[in-house]
């Protein structure tokens, strides 16, 4: 970067081709300056390498289960509950701004450059189980 940018994540409303406004996930608040004042540097330069960093990657699973002893024969009832990505964290992919590799997301165009496209993480998921075992 040749300019110093305002740092964070940003939901910032665009337009597509056809005028229709939208909503997108950036990490700068001025796609447009951020692009200008990006110089990559190309094999052989001296530069700064993997510039661009998320916010890094989280993750907390839970799980809580309780067995019984059934009066019979060994006999047994147990229940397990468990839970992905407890507090529902979304971690943007840094990896994926723009487009697949970082060069081909410096030929989007200046109002979305930078935008994420995909996360690190998944939604929160429960699942609950009941096993009888005899």
């Amino acid at each position: 970067m040749t300019a110093t940018q305002k740092p964070g994540i940003f939901h910032l409303v665009g337009t597509d081709a056809t005028g229709k406004p939208y909503s997108f996930v950036s990490p700068f608040a001025n796609p447009a300056g951020a692009q200008a004042a990006f110089v990559p540097p190309l094999p052989g330069q001296v530069g700064s390498r993997n510039v661009l960093r998320g916010d890094g990657f989280a993750s907390w699973d839970m799980s809580l289960g309780k067995r019984w002893k059934m009066p019979w024969e060994n006999h047994s009832l147990q229940f397990r509950w468990e839970v992905f990505n407890v507090p529902n964290l979304r971690r943007f992919n840094a990896q994926s701004v723009g487009s697949s590799s970082l060069l081909t997301s410096l030929t989007q165009s200046q109002s979305t450059f930078g935008a994420y496209t995909n996360l690190l993480t998944q939604p929160r998921v429960m699942q609950f189980a009941l096993r009888y075992e005899f």
